[in-house]
């Protein structure tokens, strides 16, 4: 009975045991379970952690960069693509002639060139400031820049103009691959170049002529995708009365109390492109509050007035050229004075043409954009206006 009796204890302690290696591995089981969630957890957290950091690292660039606009740019963006083309022979140029500067303005075959200093510092924050507008006017308007050389560097030799006046080509490239992507350059540069030969600026004036604009219109069309007014089929005036330009009252001096008076030999000409019989302009007096029905010439100036008195609206804040056979299309052209020679030619292709001129605009653009429903927005100024400060500060207060 007692070896019996041991037995059972036996078997009663090896039960005891079995459940002592259960619990245990039970225990160890329940651990390793604990293990592996504690360190998902600190996986998550981690990451958790690491994005925070993240965004936080961006709102951080953000503040430090002062913009309030957040703005995501796709892997696949890049800068801007510009072409450069040769440009054709100068026909007038004789490989030996020299010119002189009178002031600020080079003299040359009796025709007037300007100076032009500006950089590429300039151009970069003149691109600044057109790429804040497309931010600022939203996804609503489609936004395009024009910056137009000056006959510097179009029309004069290259042998000459590189002694006194900066790179033009450089510096309108650099305006162009410093836009943001959503801003659509329009380079006016090549087209100009291949028509170097004719008469696209003026002699006496540091604007483009209305065949110049022309040409800079053709490649604005082909980037709107809209078909331009074959120059044949546009109406064209001549006037009759001679003008003498900007150059003029830039070259007086003790010596030449009139001007450069080869110049004053050399005054130019003037043809214009007819608007439609169907367009009609309205204007805002700058600092009035009422628009007033106008013609856009003024085709009875005096012989010897200045190539823009021919401009109606010249000194406005704003003028519509409003087409009655045109259903639809609105685009608004914020411009320096060479925005008055291109706008005529855009009333073919739209219904209405709002030109804004930014020395006498004084209203916000959005507001303005918005109440004429208007969706193509250009930028164009003469490269001197993109490369001047106090000009493009002009722009930046109509927002």
């Amino acid at each position: 009975m007692a070896k019996q009796k041991k037995l059972n204890g036996n078997k009663s302690s090896d039960k005891k045991s079995d459940r002592k290696d259960s619990r245990n591995a039970n225990s160890k089981k329940a651990g390793t379970v604990i293990a592996v969630f504690l360190a998902l957890v600190l996986i998550a957290s981690s990451a958790a952690v690491v994005t925070y950091l993240a965004d936080r690292g961006k709102r951080a660039m953000s503040d430090y960069s002062g913009s309030s606009v957040e703005t995501t740019v796709p892997e696949e963006a890049t800068v801007h693509k510009v072409i450069e083309k040769d440009m054709p022979v100068l026909k007038s140029d004789d490989k030996k002639s020299e010119g002189y500067l009178d002031g600020a303005v080079y003299i040359w075959q009796n025709k007037g060139y300007e100076v032009f200093k500006g950089s590429i510092k300039d151009a970069k924050e003149y691109a600044s400031s057109v790429s804040s507008y497309k931010r600022a006017l939203g996804k609503s308007c489609n936004v395009y820049n024009i910056v137009v050389p000056t006959a510097t560097e179009i029309t004069l030799p290259e042998r000459l103009s590189k002694t006194f006046s900066n790179n033009q080509r450089e510096n309108i490239t650099a305006v162009i691959t410093s836009l943001s992507m959503d801003v659509t350059p329009v380079d006016v540069y090549n087209s100009l170049g291949e028509h170097r030969n004719e008469y696209i600026y003026f002699n006496t004036d540091k604007y483009w002529t209305p065949l110049g604009a022309y040409y800079g219109y053709k490649e604005l069309a082909s980037t709107l995708k809209i078909k331009p007014v074959d120059i044949k089929s546009a109406e064209q005036i001549k006037l009759e009365q001679s003008f003498l330009g900007s150059h003029i009252s830039s070259t007086i001096s003790k010596e030449t109390k009139n001007g450069n008076p080869k110049l004053l030999d050399n005054p130019d000409k003037v043809t214009l492109f007819a608007l439609p019989e169907t367009v009609s302009v309205k204007a805002l007096p700058k600092g009035s509050e009422n628009t007033v029905d106008m013609s856009y010439y003024n085709t009875y100036t005096e012989d010897g007035a200045s190539p823009s008195d021919i401009y109606a609206s010249k000194d406005c804040a704003y003028t519509v050229l409003s087409n009655s056979s045109i259903e639809s299309g609105k685009i608004a052209v914020v411009a320096d004075k060479f925005g008055y020679a291109l706008a005529p030619l855009l009333t073919y292709n739209y219904s209405e043409v709002h030109l804004i001129d930014i020395d006498n605009f004084e209203r916000n653009i959005k507001n303005y954009l918005t109440q004429n429903k208007i969706t193509d927005v250009v930028y164009l100024n003469g490269i001197m206006s993109a490369n001047t400060a106090a000009k493009t500060a002009k722009t930046d207060a109509m927002f």
